[in-house]
C-alpha cells in the first residue's frame, strides 16, 4: 500500500507537469475540478498507480492501458491478475494493489449529522453508532464508512450496491462479516490502517490480508 500526504496546493507549472504524465482521461477530467486539490488529488491517484505497475509490476509504459468497468472501476486492460483501487480525502491520496481484487477508502473524520447513518446503514449499523459512547460515536461512524465504501470498491459495482443493503459487523473473534439479502459471491477480508489521527483508512480484499505497511512518498517520485 502507498499514500502521499499533499497539505500544499501544487503550482500551475507542476499540475501541468502532472497532466502531462497522465492518461488523457485523467488530463481532461482534472481540467473539469472547480477546486485544484480535487483536481492534483485525483492526477496523483492515476500516477500511484502507474508507479506502482512501473516499479512493482515492472510494466513498461506501452504495457499500460488504465480502462474502467461499465461502474466505474479502474482496471488494467490485458493484465487481469493485478488488481488495484485508489481513494482520497482531504491532505491523503492512497493506493492498494495485489493479485486479487482489493478496494480501499480513506475519510477524513469530520462532525456529521448522525441522521447521515439511519439514511445509509443497516438498523443493526445505526445502532452499533448509536450505543457507542458518545466521544466515540463519530469515530464509530467513520470506522463504519470506511469499512462499507471499501467493500463497494472491492466488488467494483459503484453504487449499484446501495449502502443500506448490506451490514458489516463483527463476529464473536472480532472478524468483520459481510451480510446481505443477496447472495455474496467472493469471501472479503477487512483491515483498518492507522494513517492519521484525523482519518480512517480501510481496506477490503478477496482473500486474508497479510501485513500491509503503508509505504509513504513524495509526490515528485512519482514522475518517470
Amino acid at each position: 500500500m502507498t499514500g502521499i500526504h499533499l497539505p500544499d496546493l501544487l503550482s500551475l507549472e507542476d499540475m501541468d507537469m502532472l497532466r502531462s504524465k497522465v492518461s488523457s482521461a485523467r488530463k481532461e477530467a482534472s481540467l473539469k475540478f472547480v477546486r485544484q486539490q480535487d483536481a492534483q488529488r485525483g492526477l496523483i491517484g492515476e500516477l500511484l498507480i502507474l508507479y506502482r505497475l512501473r516499479t512493482h509490476y515492472h510494466l513498461q509504459d506501452d504495457q499500460i492501458q488504465l480502462d474502467k468497468n461499465k461502474y466505474g472501476k479502474p482496471y488494467l486492460r490485458n493484465y487481469p491478475h493485478i488488481h488495484f483501487n485508489v481513494s482520497h480525502a482531504g491532505n491523503w491520496i492512497v493506493c492498494v494493489d495485489g493479485d486479487v481484487p482489493v478496494g480501499i477508502d480513506i475519510e477524513q473524520v469530520r462532525p456529521i449529522d448522525f441522521g447521515i447513518a439511519k439514511r445509509f446503514y443497516t438498523p443493526d449499523e445505526y445502532q452499533l453508532v448509536l450505543n457507542a459512547p458518545e466521544d466515540r460515536q463519530l469515530q464509530t461512524f467513520y470506522e463504519l464508512w470506511t469499512l462499507k465504501e471499501s467493500y463497494i470498491k472491492f466488488v467494483g459495482k459503484g453504487l449499484s450496491i446501495p449502502l443500506d443493503s448490506f451490514s458489516i459487523l463483527q463476529d464473536d473473534i472480532q472478524n468483520y462479516q459481510v451480510t446481505s439479502t443477496k447472495p455474496i459471491d467472493t469471501p472479503s477480508f477487512f483491515r483498518h490502517i492507522s494513517i492519521d489521527s484525523q482519518y480512517k483508512l480501510a481496506v477490503c480484499a478477496a482473500e486474508p490480508l497479510g501485513p500491509l505497511p503503508l509505504v509513504m512518498l513524495d509526490w515528485t517520485e512519482l514522475i518517470p
